[in-house]
């Protein structure tokens, strides 16, 4: 069975490491973003399965970036 492309949208370096590593050891494709901006590009170009999304942005409100996504 195939395992579910993955964006993580995380402005904190050090939160988005520890998501990543648990994913790339679990075997998980994934891709981040830092920014809001960037992660609506990442799910158009990209088009993952799943997003983990903090909803905290310095730049774009999380429930908008769900809203344009």
């Amino acid at each position: 069975m195939n395992k579910p492309k993955i964006l993580v949208v995380e402005d904190d370096k050090a939160v988005r490491n520890l998501i990543t590593t648990t994913l790339e050891t679990q075997g998980y494709l994934y891709h981040t973003a830092a920014t809001g901006s960037t992660s609506i590009l990442e799910a158009t170009s990209q088009q993952p399965d799943v997003v983990i999304l903090d909803l905290g942005l310095p730049d774009i409100d999380g429930v908008d970036i769900i809203k344009k996504i």
